[in-house]
């Protein structure tokens, strides 16, 4: 780890409560035992009542901060020295502070009671010898812990984006083959429609791999890539396929993983018109909720809900929530009065939206 990781490392320790509550749990029994010790021999300088609690809050600052960044710094991309470096690193440091911390707990002192020069090195030899070769152990242990953990994240996060991967290669063969299937109604009833289709159509397969490469797109690229599938259905579909936008445009730039919307519209498509030969109207709603971002499709027409099994569009949907949102999202599936409505609800707080 550079200097630059140190010091990203030291932020996040600084930044994390649970190290706060594990250095004052640590220093409180010697904060109590000083004062007490202090008081029986009458150190009442206001400074020296101050060090008894600074200290040992110091000393347990010194353990759970320096201790291990002293084993970490290798002015390289490895994340933890090794063993001979790391120790000679390690004492080197711990002695600088041990030394450092005996000093300023002297001179405290001797604002109640003068301390003579040998009492000084006797308190610094004691200290050193119990403490260096402690810190040292203990910088070791916590740094090898922190470099699993990295290591542990990582890992999680490499196979979260492989499978994130794996989902979306799912869905994108599924969206050409059912586009392809529209289009071949078309081929022989109206072959200048089905010329423009497969242009369009490439258009969107275009969009679906630009998209496929990357983790993260703003919901306006979703929009957009909706915009493109709408437009090969409607060679096939015509003047019978209504749209309707109830769109946030304030949302737009808000990140989520590709092809999140497009299955919802393919799905309300094919659900709208197996059950009818008239006109279909779609609503596409996308808006803040109750501290959530909601995105849905709703179309004429109710399918059997909680029959066990969903399309390849819902069911990549719901897995790819789960991965992504874990506790932080849910599916909506519901139909009454003649609609049907699908999509999906994000907390504001996880995709980084203003309540």
């Amino acid at each position: 780890m550079n200097k630059a990781g140190l010091e990203q490392n030291l932020w996040q320790r600084m930044t994390q409560p649970w190290t706060w509550v594990t250095i004052l749990g640590f220093a409180a029994p010697f904060i109590v035992l000083r004062t007490w010790i202090f008081w029986k021999e009458g150190m009442t300088h206001p400074l020296t009542r101050v060090g008894a609690v600074l200290v040992p809050i110091f000393i347990s600052i010194c353990f759970a901060w320096i201790a291990p960044m002293a084993w970490r710094y290798t002015s390289d991309d490895r994340p933890r020295a090794g063993i001979v470096r790391g120790a000679f690193q390690s004492l080197l440091v711990n002695s600088v502070v041990v030394l450092l911390f005996v000093e300023t707990d002297v001179l405290l002192i001797d604002m109640s009671h003068p301390v003579k020069l040998h009492d000084f090195w006797a308190a610094a030899a004691g200290n050193g010898i119990l403490l260096i070769p402690f810190m040292t152990l203990v910088g070791f242990f916590i740094a090898t812990g922190e470099v699993g953990e990295d290591e542990r994240k990582l890992a999680e996060v490499q196979s979260k984006s492989a499978q994130d991967r794996a989902l979306q290669h799912q869905l994108s063969p599924h969206v050409l083959f059912n586009a392809l299937n529209g289009l071949a109604e078309l081929v022989r009833q109206d072959p200048d429609a089905a010329e423009r289709g497969i242009l369009d159509l490439a258009d969107l397969y275009r969009m679906v791999l630009d998209n496929g490469r990357l983790a993260w797109v703003p919901l306006s690229e979703e929009v957009r890539l909706v915009e493109r599938f709408l437009a090969v259905e409607r060679l096939r579909l015509g003047n019978r396929l209504h749209v309707i936008w109830e769109w946030d445009e304030e949302l737009n730039g808000v990140m989520v993983p590709p092809l999140m919307l497009q299955p919802l519209v393919e799905n309300a498509i094919k659900h709208g018109f197996s059950q009818r030969v008239e006109t279909s109207t779609i609503y596409i709603v996308c808006k803040k909720v109750l501290g959530d971002v909601e995105v849905r499709v709703e179309n004429q027409g109710e399918i059997i809900v909680n029959s066990g099994r969903k399309g390849v569009g819902l069911q990549n949907l719901t897995e790819r929530l789960q991965l992504h949102f874990p506790g932080q999202s849910s599916v909506i599936m519901e139909c009454e009065d003649g609609w049907t409505r699908a999509g999906f609800r994000i907390e504001t707080k996880a995709l980084g939206v203003a309540q």
